[in-house]
């Protein structure tokens, strides 16, 4: 049953807002697949009350809901809500009329965002570690992180902390005089962001007490904040040795000329029709993300896979949703690597999962895919599978995608979205990126994504600030840090 008015709850905007999605695709896409008029009358209710709880759908998809009023069919709504709503502190209580009038302001207009040429972060160099000095900080109080909970902090808490990294050195430098990493030290912006050495891949070796408490500071995908101490162990101590940070660096050492290209493919409207296909796959290497859908638009976005980015509910979501565009399984070419993002319990769950080849047995990622290994294969090689280390998330958000919604009370809905996390990632992989298919200024010129059958409006929606992401791609790509894909005149 959808929460009472008085009801105490805590809500993850995020997990709403991807399963309405869902719930939507659904009904358009197969409304019987649900079962006769009283089963759909039930999923508008659904729809009704996810709605009503999000702070970001767009007003014009919501439909009169059907009042049930007491009748035993009620029972019905709780199971698409449980995963997302949770018991919480009366303080926190507001009501549905407060979560009505905040979605009509919200959604009027985008967030307003952090320019991304700010005023650069202060920072102190150090062997192991370097800090921002420009925070409000927090005082850890008794260092046990186990009992902090996101719910405490009215906006982002700054921790002493906060830019504290783990720097790997890498024996294999660049000798790329284009190279990203050479642009980064002279450009003065860049120069105070970039970090050539900062980790980006957790392996079997990352997990100590002291990691765990450490990173008990931040939410996921930015640290372990209110994540199982056991979980976290077992599934990161079972992630096998990554032996090089820099392991696009090591592949090319040798080479002459040793420039790493790389293209990032997103999944924009800009690119139906934009045959850059050849000019995709002529690269090094090739990065997707989320719905990469191929099939049927190989002259426009390629056919090569090298890193598929994505968080466990993004794939299982793109998969169920496009399988009848043609992205019915994950790319699995022989070259292919995957990168997971984990943004919270239950990415650990479903990585647990994949890693012991056992079934799901709670949450929402089970009614995708009970068994995880189904989408890798039963002789999948764990070596290909990156999990990206908690302190790079966290630096991304700090020194590339600080969005203003972490200064208010939905701080905790706010992380880059995974198309930017993994053109961030290529970005201190690759000597040079192109990027395909990210926010252009005239992104409302074209279709939400390449694969749309018809143009459907780009939506801007809280848990992610494209404004900022987009400024950021416009600027890197004015100052020659990356190329991006702007159209059919070209890059």
């Amino acid at each position: 049953m959808a929460p009472s008015v008085g009801q105490s709850c805590e809500i993850t905007l995020d997990r709403l807002l991807e399963h309405v999605q869902n719930v939507i695709a659904i009904e358009r896409v197969n409304p019987s697949k649900r079962g006769g008029d009283l089963k759909q009358k039930l999923l508008n209710r659904e729809v009704f009350w996810i709605l009503k709880l999000s702070t970001r759908v767009p007003l014009e998809i919501i439909e009169d809901p059907w009042d049930l009023g007491d009748s035993p069919q009620r029972q019905h709504l709780v199971n698409p809500l449980e995963d997302f709503v949770s018991p919480n502190n009366k303080e926190d209580e507001e009501s549905e009329d407060q979560f009505w009038d905040l979605l009509v302001k919200e959604t009027a207009k985008p967030n307003r965002s952090t320019s991304a040429n700010k005023e650069p972060l202060n920072i102190t160099k150090s062997t192991s570690h370097r800090k921002s000095g420009n925070h409000h900080v927090t005082k850890e109080g008794g260092g046990n992180t186990t009992s902090l909970k996101g719910n405490r902090f009215n906006a982002e808490p700054k921790w002493s902390m906060e830019e504290d990294y783990i720097l790997v050195s890498s024996p294999h430098l660049t000798s790329c005089p284009i190279s990203i990493k050479i642009k980064a030290r002279n450009l003065p912006w860049l120069k105070e962001r970039f970090v050539d050495d900062i980790i980006l891949f957790l392996d079997g070796r990352r997990f100590s007490d002291q990691e765990w408490k450490r990173l008990g500071h931040f939410i996921p995908p930015f640290g372990w904040m209110e994540l199982e101490y056991s979980e976290v162990l077992e599934t990161v101590s079972a992630l096998p040795h990554v032996a090089n940070q820099q392991l696009l660096l090591a592949e090319k050492s040798g080479e002459t000329p040793n420039c790493v290209t790389c293209a990032v493919v997103g999944n924009g409207g800009i690119l139906n029709g934009s045959r850059m296909g050849k000019e995709i796959d002529s690269h090094d290497y090739v990065f997707r993300v989320n719905g990469a859908v191929i099939q049927g638009y190989e002259d426009d976005v390629g056919k090569r896979t090298s890193f598929y980015g994505f968080t466990a509910f993004t794939m299982l979501a793109s998969l169920y949703m496009l399988n009848r565009r043609g992205f019915s399984t994950i790319p699995r070419d022989n070259e292919t690597k995957y990168i997971l993002f984990t943004e919270g319990k239950r990415d650990y769950e479903w990585l647990k999962a994949l890693q012991q080849n056992k079934e799901l047995h709670q949450g929402i990622l089970k009614q995708y895919r009970l068994r995880p290994r189904d989408d890798f294969g039963k002789d999948f090689n764990f070596t290909k599978l990156l999990v990206v280390h908690p302190d790079f998330a966290r630096y991304v958000k700090n020194r590339f995608l600080r969005s203003d919604t972490l200064n208010g009370k939905y701080w905790r809905e706010y992380r880059p979205s995974t198309g930017a996390l993994v053109l961030l990632t290529a970005l201190h992989l690759c000597d040079t990126v192109s990027a395909y298919g990210f926010l252009t200024h005239d992104y409302a010129k074209y279709a939400n994504h390449y694969y749309d059958k018809k143009k459907t409006k780009v939506t801007f929606y809280m848990n992610h600030d494209y404004e900022l992401e987009k400024k950021l791609w416009a600027q890197m790509h004015e100052e020659n840090v990356i190329r991006l894909y702007k159209g059919t005149k070209g890059l």
